[in-house]
């Protein structure tokens, strides 16, 4: 449609320029000379609009098949890790960009853009798989109780690394071998050596990260939940005026599920340093005590309470 446009845009140009041409040696009044600038301003006008519309269009244009071989993919994938009981397809996933290796990086939303709004975010590192199972698993339960969210906005972006979760073996870094946690442009961010911590060749060069980075931007969170394996604790970074309160539920929930509560190191590139450290945003790191993906549902049963309690966790 773009095209089309520009097409009658140069035609009417084309015109233009000749009617004003004929006319030059002649007397043109300051009215036509008003009328023809008025012409070519509303012309392009009408042209940047269905140019750049269309452009965006085609950016968030969903293709059904693509989508459709990644969610087959998945199924299969999901089924080798013994996990029967996750429905890839009938979900509302949206996606606008694709890793490295050409798959989808999804997420879906829950609610309105009002009150409390919480990003989840899993599938950090390819090969911790319960972090993938817990959030497919939270997002069907989402599915069937619209109650949860009523007055205010979840969104889950379950897999953020597929290159790495679809790896054989799983792996933790992405498919150019950056561990996406230490790619964010955080202040303090610095090239690593190329082992599974590399940070990549600059900071936010990841496709991942930009897909992490855009969430943010767009949904500006009050609360992040990222889940990780296998250190087995909690992590917190952010705001400080409301430590206190976090930290005795904190322990409240370590008293719970017997996982402790720790002020985790703070690494350059990572979430927590990006997000809560940066921009203040309360940022909770969940790692899960183990990365067998035979733990998933055990551990989604085990921390479902937890993730209804962030829910209502005012900041």
């Amino acid at each position: 449609m773009a095209g089309s446009f520009i097409k009658i845009y140069k035609k009417f140009r084309k015109q233009d320029k000749i009617s004003v041409k004929q006319i030059k040696g002649g007397y043109l009044s300051g009215r036509m000379k008003c009328n023809t600038a008025l012409f070519r301003g509303t012309i392009s006008l009408i042209c940047l609009i269905f140019f750049f519309g269309g452009v965006a269009s085609a950016k968030v244009e969903k293709k059904p098949e693509e989508f459709q071989k990644f969610a087959s993919d998945l199924k299969r994938h999901f089924e080798n890790l013994g996990w029967n009981d996750l429905d890839t397809e009938k979900l509302d996933w949206e996606y606008y960009r694709k890793s490295r290796g050409n798959k989808p990086l999804i997420f879906t939303t829950f609610g309105k853009k009002s009150g409390q709004i919480v990003l989840f975010l899993g599938g950090v590192h390819g090969d911790e798989s319960p972090p993938v199972y817990i959030l497919f698993r939270l997002v069907q339960f989402l599915k069937k109780n619209p109650e949860l969210y009523r007055d205010k906005t979840i969104i889950i972006a379950p897999l953020i690394n597929p290159d790495g979760f679809f790896s054989k073996p799983q792996k933790r870094t992405n498919g150019r071998g950056v561990d996406i946690n230490r790619n964010f442009p955080t202040k303090d961010w610095k090239q690593g050596k190329k082992d599974r911590y590399y940070s990549g060749p600059k900071a936010n060069s990841e496709n991942e990260t930009n897909f992490q980075v855009a969430l943010i931007n767009r949904f500006k969170p009050t609360h992040i939940i990222s889940i990780h394996s296998p250190l087995g604790c909690y992590d917190y970074d952010g705001p400080s005026s409301n430590f206190d309160s976090i930290v005795i539920w904190l322990k409240k929930v370590s008293r719970q599920n017997g996982l402790p509560f720790r002020r985790y190191q703070v690494f350059p590139g990572s979430l927590g340093n990006y997000a809560g450290m940066e921009r203040r945003i309360h940022t909770l790191t969940l790692e899960l005590p183990s990365s067998a993906p035979q733990k998933g549902a055990e551990y989604f049963d085990q921390f479902k309470s937890i993730f209804l309690d962030i829910l209502n966790l005012n900041p």
